[in-house]
């Protein structure tokens, strides 16, 4: 039986690689060397500290996945690597599957990555279709006055999408003051600001992806009348405290889940392949190779995690290479 070896949650807080046995590819199966796979630092932390909730189980499954949220577990979702033998032999594709050397895949999972999409930007393709999904359930209106809350992964690649697809002012807001230095410098942001620095009751619309209670109260205290919060974050098993005594009633404010797995309404007749297609022409713009920093090698994998998990890492996108 061949086998690779992959990355493993062994219990909360720890993780080391492991050889896992590969199944004999299938006719409709094809054998993927990996070049690089992408860390979504939120959700991973929260799966690497045991933090899924049984309810949410099914919803946070994904593709390649060996174990449970119970720990121990295989998990992970941003894969690119060349494809071996067979029609495709030598093209790039993208695949959802863990943190691994070698894959075995069947071919209709894949994502054929265009030749001006280098390999490292297209382990941005999961996050950036989250990214291009929210905006279209924010349903904008041009001229709408913009904060993202958040300067990681998710929140700096609304940013990206909104500087394409929408006409007025967006503003990223950053607590930290490293990760709002590494935001200002992003060809596609014009202000990145300090939660201090937010006016209240300014803008139309917030997109919140700091995954804490603080970060969202923040959002809703920034809109005006009728403003509405755009929650991206994924709170696993902490309790979200708001405080909506003061003007959140009065000005009629919404707060409206954005999750990946469906499609926005507005697109949704459209369907999956619509979506993804829409995200491989927004990865076709090099600007976002600048939110990729010196690639993890894969052996050192365990020993980045350690650190994820203790929360000292700030690195919007890790990108780990094979």
């Amino acid at each position: 039986m061949p086998a690779s070896l992959a990355y493993w949650v062994d219990a909360a807080g720890q993780g080391a690689l492991h050889t896992v046995e590969l199944p004999h590819p299938g006719d409709t199966d094809v054998d993927l060397q990996t070049q690089f796979s992408g860390i979504s630092p939120g959700t991973e932390r929260l799966v690497g500290l045991g933090l899924v909730p049984s309810s949410a189980a099914s919803a946070m499954a994904c593709r390649g996945m060996r174990g449970s949220f119970a720990l121990p577990i295989l998990y992970g979702y941003s894969l690119v690597g060349v494809v071996s033998g067979g029609a495709l032999d030598g093209q790039r594709a993208f695949v959802m599957h863990p943190h691994q050397q070698r894959v075995i895949v069947p071919r209709a999972t894949l994502v054929m990555l265009p030749e001006d999409v280098p390999s490292p930007r297209g382990t941005l393709l999961p996050n950036l279709e989250t990214a291009l999904n929210a905006t279209w359930d924010a349903e904008l209106r041009a001229g709408e006055r913009i904060a993202v809350i958040g300067g990681g992964a998710v929140g700096l690649l609304v940013a990206f999408v909104l500087s394409v697809t929408h006409r007025g002012e967006v503003v990223v807001v950053e607590a930290e003051a490293a990760r709002r230095r590494f935001a200002a410098r992003l060809p596609w942001v014009r202000a990145a600001v300090a939660p201090e620095e937010l006016a209240p009751g300014s803008f139309a619309v917030a997109f919140h992806a700091t995954g804490t209670s603080r970060g969202l109260q923040l959002g809703i205290d920034a809109l005006g009348f009728e403003g509405r919060v755009i929650e991206l974050s994924w709170y696993g098993t902490k309790t979200v405290e708001l405080q909506l005594g003061g003007t959140f009633h009065s000005e009629r404010k919404r707060i409206v889940a954005s999750q990946v797995g469906t499609v926005a309404a507005r697109h949704r007749e459209a369907g999956f392949g619509a979506r993804t297609a829409a995200v491989l022409q927004l990865l076709r713009d090099p600007r976002l190779d600048t939110l990729l920093q010196t690639p993890i090698a894969f052996a050192r994998l365990p020993e980045f995690f350690a650190r994820l998990y203790r929360g000292e890492h700030s690195e919007p996108c890790p990108l780990v290479a094979y």
